[in-house]
This record gives structure tokens, C-alpha cells and sequence, in this order.
């Protein structure tokens, strides 16, 4: 597989979206953000594709999917100065256009070009669809798995920043209040997944990242998630509060549950 070649249009392509004098602040920033972003979560594939024990196909096509993952982001910041899909454009399928409209897949066979992009569309929905191919889905949690694992470091990078609100663009526009919604808490203590549709303000934001943990698929992510202390920094960015004590012990007790299963053929996180 061309992977530089990938490697190559995808510098090039987000190049083009800083290449003015005049080109604002704020899209340099986040336009750097998601690239950024973009090549750590190339290496959160890999190191997770060494350790399923992956083929080098498997390897490269896992590769090319984290590349080109987020690359409708660059197009929705640009064209709306957010990342809130349902503010702007569901960036996936974006992605999923401008790698059609540039042809970047056509020099691989189709069944792999269409598998690439069938995975990136699915990659920021709420859940995965039942009726695609095992090997659609293996990819589709693999790639959830290295995306939040870099997502959960941006955003516990941005909140430790004493000039966060520098880019607003992070925190969605959400409210600072100290409140934290009542059905929102109760998803994470029964260890179910946040809906954004229930988001009140950032504290709840908060929450609903953490409660991806219960959503993470395969058992080294889950490992690297704790040792990371990925969740226990997000809490202390949360106002104390019992609240706040009963979400570390649901989480706690989640590990718990998880992680002493890890054995060689590293089952499913979520099973």
C-alpha cells in the first residue's frame, strides 16, 4: 500500500487550508490541532495493531484509515469555525466526500478503498451498525479505540492550560457552570455511554468523555487508558462533590471488571 504517497496528499491537502498571509488565527490553531491529532492516532493504530498481532496488510490498511480518519475536520472548521457536527457537517461522511472528490483511494483495489471509507463513516457514531462485515467492524473499534485514546490526551492537555480559553473551540462552546446534569450523571455510574444530546454544559461534557471508557473495545486500550490515569485527570478538573467520588468508583469498579480478562489472543474490551 502507497502509504506515503498518503502520507504525502495528506500534508499537502492540509497545507492548503493555512497557506495565506492573511489565514486567521484561530484556523492555524485548530487546523495544527486536528493534524496533529490525525498523526498521533496513526501511532495509536500501530502500537495497537502490534498488539492484536496484525498482519503487515492489516497494519497498512489500519494505518491509512487513521490517517485519513479525521480529514473532514479540516473542511468543517474552515467552512463553519467549529467542530460540532450538528452545528456544521457530520465530518466523517465530509471525510468520507473529499477523499472521493480527490480520488486519494483510486489507486487501490475498490474492495479496500470502499472499506477504508465505510470504517471512517462509522468512526464518530454513537454505535457501531449490526449488519456490516466482522472485518468492517474489527477496524471501525480499533480506530474508536486509537481515536479516544488521543482525544482523552488533547483534551486533558486543554483543561490543565492556563490560557484555555484561547480556543474555545475545544470546549464546543459549552458553558462553564458548576452544575452537572442528572441524567448525565446517572449514564456514567451505571456505566453506560453519555449521549451528546443530553450535554448541558462542559462539566457534562466532561463526563460524557468519560464515559467513553465504557465503550473502549479492545483490553491493551483499556489497559493504556488507566495507566495513562486518563480518567482520574479529568475528574480532578471536575468541582469535588459526591458526584464526582461515586464516578471514580464506577469507573474504578469497571476496571476492575475489565482488565484482569487481558490474555493472549486479547479479547474484546466490551464482551
Amino acid at each position: 500500500m502507497r502509504i506515503q504517497a498518503f502520507r504525502n496528499w495528506f500534508d499537502q491537502y492540509v497545507a492548503g487550508f493555512t497557506a495565506g498571509e492573511d489565514t486567521a488565527p484561530d484556523l492555524v490553531t485548530n487546523i495544527h490541532l486536528k493534524k496533529d491529532h490525525s498523526e498521533r492516532v496513526v501511532k495509536e493504530m500501530a502500537w495497537m495493531a502490534a498488539q492484536l498481532d496484525l498482519d503487515n496488510k492489516a497494519r497498512d490498511l489500519a494505518a491509512v484509515m487513521a490517517l485519513f480518519h479525521d480529514i473532514g475536520r479540516f473542511e468543517q472548521y474552515a467552512r463553519y469555525r467549529t467542530f460540532v457536527d450538528h452545528r456544521s457537517a457530520n465530518h466523517a461522511e465530509l471525510g468520507v466526500k473529499v477523499l472521493r472528490q480527490h480520488r486519494v483511494l483510486d489507486g487501490l483495489p475498490p474492495d479496500q478503498a470502499d472499506l477504508i471509507c465505510r470504517v471512517i463513516s462509522y468512526h464518530n457514531r454513537a454505535a457501531l451498525p449490526d449488519d456490516d462485515t466482522e472485518e468492517c467492524l474489527f477496524y471501525a473499534r480499533m480506530l474508536r479505540d486509537a481515536d479516544k485514546l488521543d482525544i482523552w490526551r488533547v483534551l486533558i492537555d486543554h483543561y490543565q492550560r492556563q490560557d484555555r480559553d484561547n480556543n474555545p473551540a475545544v470546549e464546543l462552546g459549552l458553558p462553564d457552570t458548576p452544575d452537572i446534569s442528572d441524567r448525565v450523571f446517572a449514564h456514567v455510574v451505571n456505566a453506560q455511554i453519555v449521549e451528546a444530546r443530553h450535554i448541558r454544559n462542559l462539566n457534562d461534557f466532561k463526563l460524557l468523555q468519560i464515559g467513553w471508557v465504557f465503550d473502549i473495545n479492545f483490553l491493551p486500550a483499556l489497559q493504556q487508558v488507566k495507566d495513562r490515569g486518563y480518567i482520574e485527570a479529568i475528574c480532578r478538573t471536575l468541582p469535588p462533590s459526591d458526584h464526582v467520588t461515586r464516578i471514580e468508583q464506577a469507573v474504578a469498579t469497571w476496571f476492575h471488571r475489565k482488565l484482569p480478562a487481558i490474555s493472549a489472543n486479547h479479547t474484546r474490551a466490551g464482551t
